[in-house]
């Protein structure tokens, strides 16, 4: 069995960019995940609504359809290396990784541990061939970003079990109607007043305001894909629309339709 075959994931293109002539690209929507490496300059990175600014040793990554925008600095443009990725397994990757499609920018890393492996994929014309050993370089600098979030994955470790429970509990319900804070506290056995102070004490909010917000950052998502807004807010808990739509426009300061259509436009 070829390593593609098992880890379904492989490289499709490769390349290098100096940007001192500004080019930028965007907004708009890839179809595959595609990783940046800052090799020398800056410039800023656009995923949905959160604008990073970003410097040589720094990484970001573009998952399929998110609206993206990115662009050098113009006093020091930056100079980057990239690669895109396709697979079914990317997004399981991924999610052991520092880079990932909750936190698409990277602390710096040194030049030494990541550019041989994007250099060796941009010699390798991948636009020809998906060979073994192209999927075990990709591997390989996936692997970089892995190491890189084992410190993070141990010192979330030391948070209240409790928390992580409940964070897991609302990503499987909150696309539910009937999912309320009531309904975590009687999953979990406690009461809801020791579920507010746990709250409370660890996030600084109710459990209740951060299953709306959740609800809401999901429904950002498929709004960005097309969804119409009936379809978003019954996917995302909102058993009324026009309730949606309120607490929509008090959060983000525009209606969902407005927001919608701004990405309908540039796809």
């Amino acid at each position: 069995m070829l390593v593609s075959e098992m880890n379904g994931i492989r490289p499709v293109d490769a390349g290098r960019q100096d940007c001192h002539d500004l080019h930028s690209w965007g907004p708009g929507v890839r179809q595959c995940y595609i990783i940046h490496y800052i090799i020398s300059g800056k410039g800023t990175f656009t995923c949905g609504k959160k604008t990073y600014t970003l410097t040589a040793g720094q990484s970001f990554l573009i998952c399929p359809e998110q609206v993206v925008q990115y662009a050098p600095d113009e006093n020091e443009p930056w100079e980057y290396v990239w690669v895109d990725f396709v697979g079914e397994q990317c997004r399981q990757i991924l999610a052991r990784s520092v880079l990932n499609p909750q936190q698409p920018a990277a602390p710096p890393l040194r030049q030494e541990r990541l550019l041989p492996y994007f250099e060796r994929l941009c010699q390798m014309e991948l636009y020809r061939r998906n060979s073994q050993e192209a999927v075990g370089v990709l591997l390989a600098l996936l692997g970089v970003y892995q190491d890189l979030a084992e410190p993070q994955r141990e010192e979330r470790k030391k948070e209240d079990p409790r928390i992580m429970e409940v964070m897991t509990l609302i990503a499987a319900g909150y696309h539910r109607s009937e999912f309320c804070a009531e309904t975590i506290a009687r999953k979990m056995a406690v009461s809801r007043t020791t579920l507010n102070r746990l709250f409370q004490k660890k996030i600084g909010r109710s459990p209740g305001q951060y299953l709306l917000e959740y609800r809401l950052q999901q429904s950002e998502k498929l709004l960005q894909m097309g969804m119409t807004v009936k379809q978003t807010a019954l996917s995302c808990g909102f058993e009324d629309p026009f309730y949606y739509s309120r607490v929509f426009r008090k959060h983000y300061g525009m209606p969902p339709s407005d927001y919608r259509l701004q990405f309908a436009e540039i796809q």
